[in-house]
């Protein structure tokens, strides 16, 4: 059985329980993954809760349908949705203004900072042909950076560098 299913029957086996008491007899379950359940039961409008001085009891609804029925109530016809290319027509301006910056950057001679600038763009970007141009232009961009030379005559003992 699921977790939600467990924990609502064990509510209904035992009303006026706290959520600690019911996490405490489901050891097989984590207390936070219990106390979640719980509450979403109380969403759900499969529990009930009652507020008793310091803590919360907890007493089952009668039981109807299923636990996952509540998940969706409304029912979307996908045919009246407009497809992914209907949506994303027009490019998201925040990414072409990113690509705009990590250019000016790569003509001052930033390179790393305009390969991260494109990861950034690449990221929010939903389009699949403007992000393979993203990554080839942050790999472009990466291929500039210089590498950093470690000198080979040299070795560091204890923070201390010496030549031989």
């Amino acid at each position: 059985m699921s977790l939600l299913k467990d924990i609502q029957i064990f509510i209904a086996s035992n009303p006026g329980l706290t959520n600690k008491e019911i996490a405490a007899s489901m050891p097989q379950y984590g207390l936070h993954a219990v106390q979640r359940g719980v509450c979403h039961l109380i969403k759900l409008n499969r529990a009930t809760r009652q507020h008793n001085g310091k803590c919360h009891q907890y007493f089952a609804k009668a039981p109807g349908g299923d636990v996952s029925e509540g998940r969706s109530a409304l029912k979307i016809n996908r045919a009246d949705a407009p497809a992914a290319s209907e949506q994303e027509a027009a490019p998201n301006p925040a990414v072409t203004a990113m690509m705009e910056k990590a250019q000016g950057l790569f003509e001052k001679g930033l390179f790393q900072r305009a390969a991260t600038v494109l990861m950034e763009a690449f990221n929010r970007s939903k389009d699949e042909e403007l992000r393979m141009k993203i990554l080839i232009e942050r790999q472009r961009c990466l291929s500039m950076v210089p590498k950093v030379k470690t000198p080979t005559d040299a070795w560091c003992l204890a923070g201390q560098g010496r030549n031989i």
